[in-house]
């Protein structure tokens, strides 16, 4: 990987970060149905018009609808904990998902798998510990009312999302997965936003700059699919973890000088800590074998 693909990956994740960030708690737009289900539309139609698509049939849908509820609600999840909790932090705890993959693959029986790296396995254990005691010393109880809830769902379905793509139908690749859920997500989240009044309450959402607020909903969606086509192509890079964790650390430590973040300073040594050890990991996403058919079709 070169280093301007590192760093236009790096400026993609910041700026989507940010943006959601902004959105969600600067302009107080805190209905996730909605944010959600706008940007996976606008995904869903990038998505459509970059890659050619492995039809999907009975079988291969029953293999993959776990995936499905697994990003839908990991979607709802992180977005309601990013509004709630500072950007330092819901990457720390986020980071707890490559640790918790890479320890799993270390302790599961695989005879093919390279030897564990002592910096790796120490840098993930930090990485599981410091993450978890992010949310331990924040329970309560009205830790359902929290961030910190959201944050722990989120978490927990991003790993049983990325765990089960190992072993859903292999006719499907990360580009597939990725549209088909989108499209579930579009699907779901419709009725869902109508059945929670969402839908009502966003209509009734005037903000003093409102042009701010449309412009924000644009680019964050622009800025979101952007990441996802661009992850998926540089996944398959053996240099994708260490760009991708150091995209973190970075959108963390400047996320702390663009919005308000008043942690306590067990809570700052913690993040650091995390953020530190995560930098060895290798990426958690699984690799395609085959070449990826990235094409762009004719408007």
């Amino acid at each position: 990987m070169n280093l301007v693909a590192g760093s236009l990956f790096s400026v993609l994740f910041f700026a989507g970060i940010s943006i959601n960030k902004y959105v969600l708690s600067v302009l107080g737009f805190k209905y996730p149905t909605i944010f959600q289900g706008w940007q996976t539309l606008a995904g869903l139609v990038i998505y459509k018009r970059t890659y050619s698509i492995t039809n999907v049939d009975r079988a291969g849908f029953i293999s993959i609808i776990p995936g499905l509820l697994f990003y839908t609600t990991a979607l709802v999840a992180n977005s309601k904990a990013l509004s709630l909790l500072p950007v330092c932090v819901f990457l720390a705890v986020q980071n707890t998902v490559p640790a918790g993959v890479y320890l799993f693959e270390r302790i599961s029986p695989n005879p093919s798998r390279q030897p564990t790296a002592p910096l790796q396995f120490l840098g993930a254990s930090s990485a599981l510990l410091t993450g978890l005691g992010l949310v331990i010393g924040e329970t309560s109880l009205n830790f359902s009312d929290t961030g910190y809830f959201w944050l722990l769902v989120g978490v927990v379905c991003n790993a049983a999302s990325f765990l089960h793509a190992r072993i859903a139908d292999a006719r499907f690749k990360s580009w597939d997965r990725l549209y088909y859920s989108s499209v579930f997500a579009v699907v779901l989240l419709a009725p869902a936003s109508l059945y929670l009044e969402e839908a009502f309450q966003a209509l009734q959402f005037h903000h003093d700059r409102q042009e701010l607020f449309l412009t924000g909903c644009l680019f964050s969606a622009i800025f979101t699919a952007a990441i996802n086509v661009y992850s998926v192509r540089l996944k398959e890079d053996e240099y994708f973890g260490l760009v991708q964790n150091l995209s973190v650390a970075g959108t963390a430590a400047l996320s702390t000088i663009i919005f308000d973040t008043n942690l306590k300073l067990w809570q700052w040594i913690l993040v650091g800590v995390n953020l530190v050890s995560t930098i060895p990991l290798p990426a958690h996403q699984t690799k395609d074998e085959d070449e990826k058919p990235l094409i762009i079709q004719n408007a």
